[in-house]
């Protein structure tokens, strides 16, 4: 489904934290707090480094959030998918295809070879899953029962270049 067209994709502002905040904590309580604890650290430091985080509006409505961070070691060409989420009132519109494709843009144009994305296989993930892999990311890891006994933590993969 194409996103509405008045769907608009900028830099995320310390003004947008609550309205972030908000929508990840629609989704899971616990990744709210700690995507409020993220965002007030990465705006009080003036950013981290090659880090970056944006949101989808309509209007003046924060509709959703994506961002991308670089490989904790540093790894040249590799990037994290981070904090990727749409507002439950506006799922199932295209927001979350737009969002995704804006990022694996992104990613590109700052010479990024592969894209990894971490998620939990729990049933409440399923559609976020299932957009991934409908955009070409591949399962690549599992830490079984990381979460929970039956919930384990998944790496996925999408290749941004031939060597990727």
């Amino acid at each position: 489904m194409p996103a509405p067209a008045e769907l608009n994709i900028r830099p995320m502002t310390q003004v947008d934290i609550l309205a972030v905040v908000t929508i990840i904590t629609e989704f899971s309580v616990d990744d709210g707090r700690l995507a409020q604890d993220y965002y007030e650290q990465y705006f009080r430091s003036g950013g981290h480094g090659d880090e970056q985080n944006h949101v989808a509006t309509i209007g003046e409505v924060v509709v959703g959030v994506t961002g991308l961070y670089p490989d904790k070691y540093d790894w040249p060409g590799i990037l994290w998918l981070n904090w990727f989420y749409v507002s439950s009132s506006y799922r199932r519109r295209g927001i979350g295809g737009s969002l995704l494709d804006f990022t694996i843009k992104t990613a590109e144009s700052l010479g990024c070879r592969k894209l990894y994305l971490d998620t939990s296989s729990d049933s409440d993930y399923a559609a976020a899953v299932a957009k991934y892999e409908k955009s070409g990311f591949v399962r690549e890891g599992e830490l079984r029962d990381y979460y929970a006994k039956g919930d384990h933590y998944l790496i996925y993969g999408l290749s941004l270049s031939a060597d990727g």
